[in-house]
């Protein structure tokens, strides 16, 4: 009976008692700063069409795998690089005033500390809502929400610049061909220009038709007179001075209509009025075109702002890093009480494993 006992106090009784001293008098407090946040993009609802899709209220969408991505840089080491540029976390953690058993080594290489901060940082992902929760270790209240509120505004950083790169690259390509559009109808407008400066002629085609409609009325005014010269000659002389006034218009008519069929089969240089349509037509083609080709790339260029705005991704903070007044930390009767039951299970089978071998010695 009394080996029993020995035993029973050597194995539990001595671990019980080291834990109840060291959660009791020497484990230092730690408190937990916890925050809640999530990653949203607007996405556009209703059932337009075209631009109509775009300009509905936004709704709110899960981040997707966005939400992992922050999981992982919160536990990397460029977080760990931006947080010691603002907040002394390798001292905070290996001052000697903590208990030795959970402060960080003084001359902790920076892997050792980026072990030891991903120990004191959690994260809880809710893949149902998407929604992550952190939780911040620290051996000061104040510190632990500082430090949380920290790793809230890296990650934030992180999800701007991530979704700047995508609104950024999705715009680069329309820009680009809003560019080349604007060159091309420039470059088309300015050919229009040089060939209406060369040529003295804003529209060839404009001007071979009113050219035309001129001819036109002129043989009809020609056949008005030809007419009345032929009823009046019935009875009148060629030498009547109305026989003479309508000869005579005819002939200034005959001569103003040569003059104008000249101007309509040639220019003053010599040049074809038909060619002059020819080498128009073909550049005034090329700036309808031009125009049509800017008016569809300045089109894309807005649909792939808004696209890339219902895309964007927002770090929403819905419940803010808390300020504890308490340390949650060591829950000190329950590790002695998980001390004493470990001991006493190890106990109770290194007591039917000495029996057994006991029994089997006597045989």
């Amino acid at each position: 009976m009394n080996a029993i006992l020995r035993s029973f106090l050597i194995v539990c009784g001595i671990p019980t008692l080291i834990a109840s001293l060291y959660f009791g008098a020497i484990a230092s407090d730690v408190y937990v700063s916890e925050a809640r946040f999530s990653i949203r993009s607007a996405n556009s609802g209703g059932g337009g069409g075209g631009l109509a899709d775009f300009l509905v209220s936004p709704i709110m969408s899960s981040g997707g795998q966005d939400v992992m991505v922050v999981a992982d840089y919160v536990k990397s080491q460029d977080m760990l690089l931006s947080i010691q540029h603002s907040l002394a976390l390798r001292s905070h953690y290996s001052n000697k005033s903590n208990d030795f058993l959970a402060r960080l080594d003084e001359n902790a290489t920076n892997e050792e500390l980026l072990d030891y901060y991903s120990d004191r940082v959690q994260l809880l992902h809710d893949t149902a809502s998407d929604v992550i929760t952190l939780k911040v270790h620290a051996f000061d209240a104040q510190f632990s929400q500082d430090l949380a509120n920290l790793i809230i505004r890296l990650s934030e950083d992180l999800v701007n610049r991530m979704s700047n790169r995508i609104e950024a690259d999705a715009l680069s390509v329309a820009k680009k061909e809003v560019e080349r559009t604007s060159e091309k109808l420039r470059v088309a407008s300015n050919n229009i220009r040089g060939f209406r400066n060369d040529n003295q002629s804003l529209n060839p085609a404009a001007e071979s038709e009113a050219y035309v409609g001129l001819v036109s009325g002129m043989e009809q005014k020609i056949l008005e007179v030809r007419t009345e010269l032929s009823e009046k000659g019935a009875y009148m002389r060629r030498n009547a001075p109305e026989m003479v006034s309508l000869l005579n218009k005819e002939n200034a008519l005959k001569r103003q209509l040569k003059i104008e069929k000249g101007r309509v089969s040639g220019n003053k240089n010599g040049a074809e009025l038909s060619g002059l349509i020819d080498a128009y037509q073909p550049l005034v083609l090329d700036q309808e075109l031009a125009q049509q080709q800017y008016a569809s790339a300045l089109t894309s260029l807005e649909v792939a702002r808004l696209e890339a705005q219902r895309k964007k991704q927002y770090l929403i903070t819905f419940i803010e890093p808390s300020l504890p007044d308490e340390a949650v930390e060591p829950r000190r009767f329950y590790q002695v009480l998980t001390v004493f039951i470990s001991a006493f299970i190890a106990y109770l089978i290194g007591g039917l494993m000495w029996s057994a071998l006991r029994d089997h010695l006597r045989l």
